[in-house]
């Protein structure tokens, strides 16, 4: 016992009898205060959409890197001491085929230090983890993730066509049990007459064989 803390005597308390720290006790991490102060403070710095890449500069750069490797290609050819007329044909053939690369979107420039060009490949690399995702980037906003009020109106509105559609269903289940039902009732009356057909004609086929066997029978007597 210290400062009129703790126990008399520890004799079968199981204890040293020194006040001790309950180390079985977690402190909160944080607060629901600050973890909302935090979520507010996202929602209103909203990280701003990235610039969209040119495609005018980067066909302007792709086409500067075609004439880059023409000079180079021709001071290559004329260090070696090729004649002129068959470097320029060396180099045209060159330019033919880059330039039909870039025409069929085939051409990639071997370093990629402009902006533009970084930007284009940023995109299509998040353009495939969005359809691996299935994210929608026409309707995808930045920070939508945080707005907790936004989230909850698109899950209620899924939910009420979820239960629009399975009303649908139920419907076109009705009409279609509506549907056999009355087809199975015109079978019906359509098997109804043709059996009452079936039954006069042997009525009638009948009356026909007793009206002969008359016939007979009063010809007998006759003679």
């Amino acid at each position: 016992m210290y400062n009129n803390i703790g126990l008399m005597t520890p004799r079968g308390s199981g204890t040293s009898g020194y006040v001790q720290k309950n180390l079985a006790h977690i402190k909160p991490t944080r607060k629901q205060d600050e973890f909302l102060k935090e979520i507010k403070a996202m929602k209103e710095n909203v990280i701003q959409a990235r610039k969209k890449a040119n495609p005018e500069i980067i066909l302007h750069e792709m086409k500067r890197d075609i004439e880059l490797k023409k000079i180079t290609l021709q001071e290559e050819l004329e260090a070696r001491g090729i004649p002129e007329e068959e470097i320029n044909q060396r180099v045209q053939r060159l330019e033919d085929k880059l330039k039909d690369m870039l025409n069929k979107g085939e051409y990639q420039l071997d370093h990629v230090a402009d902006t533009h060009i970084k930007t284009q490949k940023k995109e299509e690399q998040e353009k495939k983890i969005g359809d691996a995702f299935g994210i929608d980037k026409e309707q995808f906003k930045p920070g939508t993730a945080f707005d907790f009020d936004a989230e909850e109106k698109v899950r209620l509105e899924r939910k009420v066509e979820r239960e629009m559609r399975k009303a649908e269903r139920l419907i076109q289940l009705k009409e279609q049990k509506k549907a056999e039902k009355k087809r199975l009732k015109e079978l019906a009356l359509q098997q109804q007459q043709i059996k009452g057909a079936q039954e006069t004609d042997v009525k009638k086929e009948e009356s026909r064989s007793r009206s002969r066997r008359k016939e007979k029978k009063s010809k007998k007597h006759k003679k």
